[in-house]
């Protein structure tokens, strides 16, 4: 059974898949919600809104924080390793752990929206997403956040070259 491997253009491709689907859904559940179920629904509000707006905004300052603290700790990790196929792997965790903490917020905020059908919530979802846009995937970046040896730089602008390892899952 071999391993499957990556060229650098593979691996990006999934990444940015990753981050466009992560995006998506927030999309998708506010679009859903917003012009689906909050017309045909009869919310009354209560006063709980303001409860829920103080938790969504706090939830997501604290999940933007804990985001860049995490992948700045995965970051320093992925520096360290030795091979790029480690590297690469490491960054892409750090990535995906940055991007499910803040597509999370988003989306508990979404589900706020639907509890209250309050517009602000909506909003406070509308900045999540800013959020995690801003940190769509960008070759130029990867490279410049890993600190690469010119030579693992070589490595990455060939097409031929397997960069990426996949790791094995382990089979109980």
């Amino acid at each position: 059974m071999s391993i499957p491997q990556q060229n650098f253009k593979q691996y990006f491709f999934i990444l940015r898949l990753l981050h466009l689907a992560m995006t998506a859904a927030v999309v998708v559940l506010g679009f859903i919600v917003h012009f689906v179920l909050i017309p045909v629904s009869d919310f009354t509000p209560n006063e709980n809104t303001a409860l829920f707006i103080n938790i969504a905004a706090a939830y997501l300052a604290i999940a933007v924080a804990l985001s860049y603290w995490l992948f700045g700790l995965r970051l320093n990790v992925a520096k360290q390793q030795s091979s790029l196929s480690d590297k690469l792997n490491t960054y892409r965790a750090a990535t995906i752990i940055r991007f499910a903490l803040i597509e999370g917020a988003a989306l508990l905020t979404v589900v706020f929206y639907v509890l209250t059908a309050n517009l602000v919530l909506l909003g406070i979802a509308g900045i999540g997403l800013v959020v995690l846009s801003l940190h769509h995937p960008n070759p130029l970046k990867l490279k410049m956040d890993l600190d690469l040896s010119p030579t693992d730089l070589a490595r990455l602008e060939d097409d031929a070259d397997m960069v990426v390892q996949l790791p094995q899952l382990r089979k109980f």
